[in-house]
């Protein structure tokens, strides 16, 4: 009789512990169920997602590729402007330098006629030595102080 109770009792067990693994396994199916539900929803918005940010890249591509054409364009008009200041200033400067020289020349020309007109009033003896006229000791005749530093500017500057 003890190996009935026995049997009876290890047969009761084993019924409750098979309808628990079967509740357990029923549940089981149920949470795996609605995995695999969540796992279709989340992939279905990261196509969406995922094609969204593909279109957002190609429009930012398109932008920069806009972007690198304007910089392109705004390197070559730099360079245009830095050769056609070159160019302007190269033809300007040329000429300056001339009239520049011209100047000095004119300016020397003038101290020039001006000592000797000075010179040949006192050698006529015609009058007094011009008001800044300075009467030079060793040459004997006068000179025009601008002269002197006239001549002495042409001199450094050729």
């Amino acid at each position: 009789m003890a190996s009935d109770a026995l049997r009876a009792t290890l047969s009761f067990f084993l019924v409750v512990v098979g309808i628990g693994l079967a509740l357990v396994f029923f549940r089981l199916g149920e949470l795996l169920g609605r995995l695999s539900q969540t796992i279709k929803r989340v992939t279905e918005e990261m196509i969406v997602m995922l094609s969204k940010a593909e279109t957002t890249m190609d429009g930012v591509n398109l932008e920069l590729a806009r972007v690198d054409e304007i910089m392109q364009s705004a390197v070559g008009a730099t360079k245009a402007a830095e050769r056609t200041a070159t160019a302007v200033s190269k033809a300007v400067a040329v000429p300056a330098k001339k009239v520049a020289g011209l100047a000095a020349g004119l300016k020397e020309a003038t101290a020039t006629l001006r000592a000797r007109m000075a010179a040949n009033r006192v050698a006529a003896g015609g009058g007094a030595p011009t008001a800044g006229a300075v009467q030079d000791p060793t040459a004997g005749a006068v000179q025009d102080p601008t002269a002197a530093s006239a001549t002495t500017s042409v001199g450094s500057s050729a």
